[in-house]
């Protein structure tokens, strides 16, 4: 068996590794999930701010050119466009001041540009505008004519045609070695596009920006097309689409991506788990942040090893400490345990004081208390058995004169209890005859004031039957008016939809008017068509009103012919209407007539309830008496009962008393025997301590 002192120690450190156990794994795993969240927030709000600048620059160019594009549509008289002169006219006095302006004022503009459809005048007509190291400089458009429409260097021009409407580029490298991307739009006229308007944004900053992106140690940004194309990143370039990518792996983000247009994903690139943030831009392109999963860790990684260290120490410490505090404690709890064993082996006998006593006897903690309390149990133990001793002989001198007196006192009370039983058995057979006459009499009061109750009650039911008679007798007189109120009412509905009828009737012949005027009014406005297209261009003003008129004459007599058709539908729910009125008109007069008749019945049921309650209430006084006097004779019968059953009662209890009482001495007799064997034993065992 290990000692006191063993088990303390292990205990102790036992307790101290797994106290620094539960605290390192629970920082650990609450620092994971808290650096991952923070990771993934950083990031989120990261992609959030980048795109928000991007969409910016986006939504100003769009702005930009959605300007232009309206300054184009309302100054531009598009009839004189195959005018001679007029384009370049145009150009040099309203676009070139508008255009230059906007290219000036416009931020990272790398180009603002209108140009015409080389079919007008054999070659492009228009004005390119843009910013040179901070100087304004401005040319015509590249010339178009003889190009074609997938010629990349007239991809400026032709993307907007082919979208067929508003639209932003590729990035690509323009004319003046720039890297942009253009939104463009269309302008038509009579189903045909006959020139563009564009604003080219420069994205050499643009991409610096996101290849500069600094994320950690090696997280890195990168963006793609509205095609999921490359076209900013590390290691890839526009001929990688990120669905194919490392066969088609990558087809779920790209998925997730279409669905929230602003997220966070976690996927593996080059064999490396990374954390990607992603955000759809306003023109379809797609920015995303890339951090890998270590790196976030890493920060993680160093504090686990320091709280492992910590661990160490706090281990190796707690050894060393509980080694020393067990060796203080131990020590007197085993002088305690071979105290208690010779107390166990009944050797009471007082033990020389030494200094090491006297040490752990003046100890004020725990220990110390459990030594003083071991040596007061002993100097107890040692007065009670000295005690114990004492007593037994006095107990022993007592003992012989009590069992005497016993014996003489059992013998007393037989006698008397003898007595006393053949007393109870009398008693007990006067109080069962009192008893059964109680009995007789009880049913006889018990049958009299059930037939009391029942009176009682058969008034009552028949007193409310009269209130129920009455009350219908009301309802039905009630009933009786309301019929006939109903009936009148019914009657006057029945006149107001004849009267309807009639209405609806007229109502149709005025609507067959309004047919034939519309029908009139549509041949007169075909004859003015008519009339209008011989006067020719002087007519035509003419020619339009009368066709409005004629469509608004179709227009109602098609309006009064459905009017028509529900006024027939009306007219035919108005004759099944009369139809049923009729019938419910019947109904009526004949319930009136039977209302009548039950009116008469109730009358009658009320007469025969009142000539029931008078002979019930005859009946119910002369019950009332019946039991009024059975009440005396019960009482007379009762007291009797009482009297005796209290007699035999008292009787019976004295007799169990004397038999209580014989038994008690006897098992005092047997008590003070066993007494007698109790003192030798307990002598004995006092004969084994050592005093």
């Amino acid at each position: 068996m290990k000692k006191i002192s063993t088990k303390i120690i292990l205990t102790a450190l036992i307790c101290s590794i797994m106290m620094s156990l539960f605290v390192g794994i629970t920082g650990i795993r609450r620092i994971r999930p808290v650096l991952e969240e923070n990771a993934r927030d950083y990031l989120y709000e990261k992609v959030q701010v980048y795109s928000s600048s991007f969409n910016e620059s986006i939504l100003t160019y769009e702005a930009t050119a959605s300007n232009l594009y309206q300054v184009v549509n309302n100054t531009l008289v598009k009839a004189r466009l195959e005018e001679p002169g007029y384009i370049e006219e145009y150009v040099n006095t309203i676009l070139r001041p508008i255009v230059q302006t906007i290219a000036r004022d416009t931020r990272e503009c790398a180009g603002v540009y209108v140009v015409f459809d080389h079919e007008f005048t054999g070659k492009s007509e228009g004005i390119w505008a843009g910013l040179r190291n901070g100087q304004l400089v401005n040319s015509l458009p590249t010339n178009l004519a003889g190009k074609s429409q997938n010629d990349p260097s007239a991809a400026f021009y032709y993307n907007a045609i082919k979208a067929g409407g508003p639209n932003w580029s590729e990035f690509y490298v323009n004319n003046a070695n720039q890297e942009v991307m253009t939104f463009s739009i269309p302008i038509e006229f009579d189903g045909s596009y006959i020139g563009v308007v564009g604003a080219d944004l420069s994205v050499g900053a643009l991409v610096e920006q996101v290849q500069g992106l600094q994320l950690y140690d090696s997280g890195y940004a990168f963006m793609l097309n509205e095609k999921f194309d490359f076209i900013v990143h590390p290691e890839l370039d526009s001929s990688t689409n990120l669905a194919a990518l490392e066969d088609g792996i990558y087809a779920g983000l790209v998925d997730e991506i279409k669905a929230n247009k602003l997220g966070l994903a976690d996927y593996s690139y080059a064999g490396s788990d990374e954390i990607l943030a992603y955000s759809q831009l306003h023109d379809g392109k797609v920015i995303v942040l890339a951090v890998p999963t270590e790196e976030v860790f890493k920060e993680m990684n160093t504090t686990i090893t320091m709280i492992l260290v910590i661990m160490a120490i706090s281990a190796v410490l707690a050894a060393v400490i509980s080694f020393v505090a067990g060796k203080r404690i131990s020590d007197p709890i085993v002088y305690t345990v071979d105290l208690l064993k010779l107390t166990a082996e009944l050797d009471l006998e007082d033990i020389e004081e030494t200094g090491k006593l006297k040490a752990y006897l003046e100890r004020p903690d725990e220990v110390g208390d459990i030594l003083r309390a071991t040596g007061l149990l002993r100097k107890k133990v040692k007065e009670v058995i000295m005690a114990i001793d004492k007593t037994t002989d006095n107990i022993l001198e007592n003992t012989s004169s009590l069992t005497t007196a016993i014996n003489e006192t059992s013998q007393s009370i037989n006698a008397v209890a003898q007595t006393v039983e053949e007393m109870a058995r009398a008693s007990m057979g006067q109080a069962e005859d009192a008893e059964e006459g109680a009995v007789v009499l009880n049913r006889l009061a018990e049958s009299i004031k059930v037939a009391v109750e029942n009176s009682r009650i058969v008034v009552e039911s028949s007193e409310k039957a009269q209130r129920i008679s009455e009350e219908g007798a009301k309802s039905m007189a009630e009933m009786v008016d309301r019929f006939r109120i109903s009936n009148e009412s019914s009657k006057d509905v029945a006149s107001k939809i004849d009267s309807l009828l009639e209405k609806s009737q007229s109502i149709g012949t005025i609507l067959n008017t309004i047919i034939n005027i519309s029908e009139q009014t549509n041949l007169l406005a075909l004859n003015a068509a008519i009339e209008a297209a011989r006067a020719g261009e002087s007519g035509r003003g003419f020619a339009v009103v009368a066709e409005e008129i004629r469509k608004l004459s179709e227009e109602t007599g098609e309006a009064t012919r459905s009017i028509e058709d529900i006024l027939k539908a009306i007219q035919v729910e108005v004759e099944n209407t009369k139809k049923s009125m009729d019938v419910s008109q019947e109904a009526l007069d004949e319930a009136n007539v039977t209302l009548e008749k039950t009116n008469e019945a109730f009358e009658q049921i009320d007469t025969a309830i009142h000539l029931a309650i008078d002979a019930i209430g005859e009946l119910g006084n002369r019950l009332n008496i019946v039991d009024g006097e059975k009440e005396e004779a019960y009482e007379s019968i009762e007291n009797i009962s009482s009297v005796t059953e209290e007699t035999a009662a008292s009787t019976e209890e004295l007799s169990a008393s004397m038999e209580e009482q014989a038994a008690i001495m006897e098992t005092i007799s047997g008590n003070t025997n066993n007494l007698a064997e109790i003192v030798d034993v307990l002598e004995e065992l006092v004969n084994r301590f050592k005093i």
